[in-house]
C-alpha cells in the first residue's frame, strides 16, 4: 500500500477564487438551461446566454443528463476527499472543509489533497560537471605553480 505523506492536522488549501467563480457560473447556467432556459439573462451572459437558452430548449433532456452526471462526479470526488483526509489523519474541521470544497470545486480541490505541496530538493550535480570542475581546478593550480616558478626565476636573475 502506498505511503501517505504526513501533513499537519489542520492542512487545508483554498482553490483559486477565479476558478470557484467560473465553476459557480457554469453550474448556474447548466441548472438554468435544464429547469428554465427562457429566463437566462442575456444582460449578464451575452452570447453564452443565447447558446444556453438554445441548448436548454432544444435538448432539455440532455441538459438534465449532463447536470446529473456532473453532480454524481462531484459527490464521488467528495467521497474520495473524505477517504484521503482519513488516510492522512487530518482533523475533523479540515475534513469538513475539504469535503465541502471538493463537493463544489471537484478536481480543482482534490488536486491539493492528492498531491500536497512538495518541499524542493537540493539540486544534484552531474558527474560531468564534477569532472569538468576538477579539471578546471587542476588547470588553475598548474597555472599558479607555473607563474610562481617564473616569478622566482626572475627574482634569482
Amino acid at each position: 500500500m502506498a505511503r501517505y505523506r504526513k501533513l499537519p492536522e489542520n492542512y487545508f488549501k483554498f482553490v483559486n477564487p477565479i476558478i470557484v467563480s467560473l465553476i459557480g457560473v457554469l453550474m448556474y447556467l447548466l441548472l438554468m438551461a435544464w429547469l428554465d432556459p427562457k429566463n437566462i439573462s442575456s444582460t449578464y451572459f451575452g452570447r453564452v446566454a443565447e447558446f444556453a437558452t438554445w441548448i436548454g430548449t432544444e435538448n432539455n433532456h440532455l441538459m438534465k443528463q449532463i447536470i446529473l452526471v456532473v453532480l454524481a462526479v462531484h459527490i464521488c470526488e467528495a467521497m474520495v476527499a473524505v477517504y484521503l483526509c482519513y488516510k492522512r489523519k487530518l482533523g475533523p474541521l479540515a475534513i469538513s472543509a475539504w469535503t465541502l470544497q471538493t463537493l463544489v470545486c471537484g478536481i480543482f480541490s482534490l488536486y491539493y489533497l492528492m498531491w500536497p505541496t512538495k518541499t524542493p530538493r537540493p539540486a544534484k550535480k552531474d558527474d560531468k560537471t564534477k569532472k569538468s570542475s576538477k579539471k578546471s581546478n587542476e588547470q588553475k593550480n598548474s597555472n599558479a605553480q607555473k607563474s610562481k616558478k617564473k616569478s622566482t626565476a626572475k627574482k634569482e636573475k
